[in-house]
């Protein structure tokens, strides 16, 4: 993503977060955490945002391991979808929702993600 003004980098980044939250796939609290980096730092929003990528990633690759064995274990399996869903009533269900909506939702994250650090380095 080329550099730009910060001004630009701006509107572009609210841009993104404005289409995500009328899809619905991001909520208010999206947007009240990317502000949490005028009190907690620059790099506080973009590692946030860097760590839900990389833990939801390895979730979803931890449910597909669980749901490829002879045995599920569905202990397991039901922690891993607490953590993400939030109940884990049908877990192949849940996990192909899951990720389906993070496919939505990864690029225009790395988006966001991108534009934080060219804020910051402005």
């Amino acid at each position: 993503m080329a550099a730009g003004s910060k001004e630009s980098l701006l509107r572009t980044m609210d841009a993104i977060i404005t289409e995500l939250e009328q899809e619905g796939l991001i909520n208010k609290y999206f947007r009240l955490s990317s502000q949490l980096k005028e009190v907690n730092g620059p790099y506080f929003f973009a590692n946030l945002l860097l760590t839900f990528i990389s833990d939801t990633h390895n979730a979803l690759m931890e449910i597909a391991k669980l749901l490829d064995e002879e045995f599920v274990n569905f202990d397991a399996l039901d922690q891993i979808a607490i953590k993400l869903k939030g109940s884990a009533s049908c877990c192949i269900q849940a996990k192909n929702e899951i990720q389906h909506e993070f496919g939505r939702i990864h690029a225009r994250l790395d988006a966001i993600t991108q534009l934080e650090q060219q804020l910051i380095l402005n």
